[in-house]
């Protein structure tokens, strides 16, 4: 990532003449400065940018040119200062607020990093770099609602920037917009086929919408260009279990482990295989391994508290939903299996507290609030219990309208009375 970044800090401007002989002057040394970095002299043009600071120390646009050459050079701390200099003198520059933006970014701090970035594109919304990075940042901190907006804008811009689109892909994904993320996952690998990663995503969401076999053939194509891409072997075992092959999903899941020992996702996807198929002991011997690897995947703590709560060991189940939730505090699923533990442990009122949670991050979950209403009427809260079980009635009255709605528009769809240009 951070060598995409700083790619950013280099671009070649037009030749301009040399400078007559004798004192050179401001202007002449700005001429001599922008030759020399046009033929990639980063060092003369620096030092030609210096003596320019010399005789000019107020501009904000020469302490600009020095921080960008200083980055090009790897100077970045050096760079930094020049940048917050330039915003010092000409707080309204949105090139200098770009550049310290991104420079925060190569040096991981995205904290310092976003606002720069933002106030960059609050200056001049029109640009499609600034809004392009500042959604690809806010995507890569997982303030994917806020990254939407971003690069909707950004691909209104430059509709033929391949990796805008698969950033929008990624921030629709994640904001529940399935058909969207398709859609711009397409538009990405149309745009350039060698976009691997867009390609990898498309496929991803191709198998999630129960397109399984258009997915695995995008992952094909990726192996064909990258026969060494274990994720895309990765996605065509998820394909097999979305499907419910199983045994091939298990295959397919163990050459990748063969390949790659280390891949914790591989060994999870395994696991995951195995609880399908009812192997528990060997799921949950997978699911060590996964978390010897990688501590911090949340979704192996879960899928082994659920192995736990399905074998009667609550106490356990518990333990790993808590697990779960310190790395994800959002984790509507894992408070409900929480609440769901504790209720059988006879902690009520820790059952009470999680399944309250899970209903607060999730309102649209039925499970909880059924799940409430039986630990409210064994505390002898009997119309609290009920008004729970109504809730749970209600929320399940409307999940069911809507993926009524959802069949109706498949229906529609397969008469060929879908919109032209939907997926």
């Amino acid at each position: 990532m951070c060598s995409r970044w700083l790619r950013l800090f280099w671009f070649f401007l037009a030749a301009v003449p040399l400078p007559l002989d004798g004192q050179e002057t401001p202007a002449q040394l700005e001429a001599r400065a922008r030759e020399l970095k046009s033929r990639g002299d980063a060092a003369g043009s620096l030092a030609v940018w210096e003596k320019a600071a010399a005789l000019d120390p107020q501009s904000a646009r020469i302490q600009d040119e020095i921080g960008f050459l200083l980055a090009v050079l790897n100077h970045r701390q050096e760079a930094i200062q020049h940048f917050e200099r330039a915003i010092s003198l000409d707080p309204q520059s949105a090139l200098a607020r770009y550049h310290l933006g991104v420079a925060y970014w190569i040096e991981q701090d995205p904290s310092h990093s976003i606002p720069q970035l933002q106030t960059a594109v609050a200056l001049d919304p029109q640009n499609f770099d600034y809004r392009f990075h500042l959604g690809h940042a806010l995507n890569a901190t997982s303030h994917f609602a806020e990254a939407l907006g971003q690069l909707q804008t950004a691909t209104a811009l430059n509709a033929r920037h391949s990796e805008a689109w698969n950033q929008l892909g990624l921030a629709r994904q994640n904001t529940g917009d399935a058909a969207g993320a398709v859609e711009a996952y397409q538009r990405a690998v149309n745009l350039d086929p060698s976009n691997l990663d867009a390609r990898n995503n498309f496929g991803f969401m191709l198998v999630s919408t129960g397109r399984a076999e258009e997915g695995v053939a995008q992952f094909r194509a990726i192996l064909k260009a990258d026969p060494s891409n274990n994720m895309a072997r990765v996605n065509i075992g998820f394909a097999h279990l979305q499907k419910a092959e199983l045994d091939q999903a298990e295959a397919d899941f163990r050459e990748v482990i063969r390949r790659d020992p280390n891949s914790a996702v591989a060994h999870y996807d395994l696991a995951v295989a195995l609880k399908q198929a009812d192997q528990l002991d060997a799921a949950k011997a997978e699911l060590g391994r996964t978390l010897a690897l990688d501590p911090a995947l949340a979704e192996a703590h879960y899928t082994l508290g659920i192995i736990y709560w399905q074998s009667g060991d609550f106490a356990e189940a518990a333990k790993e939903m808590q697990a779960a939730l310190s790395i994800r505090p959002n984790y509507a699923d894992a408070y409900f299996m929480l609440g769901t533990a504790l209720k059988q442990k006879g902690d009520l009122d820790g059952a009470e507290s999680a399944l309250r949670a899970a209903i607060r991050i999730d309102p649209g979950d039925p499970g909880p609030y059924n799940t409430l209403g039986q630990v409210l009427r064994q505390q002898g809260k009997v119309e609290a219990s009920r008004q729970e079980f109504s809730e749970g009635a209600r929320a399940k009255q409307k999940k069911d309208a809507e993926l009524g709605k959802m069949l109706q528009g498949s229906n529609r769809q397969s008469a060929g009375t879908a919109p032209p240009g939907k997926l």
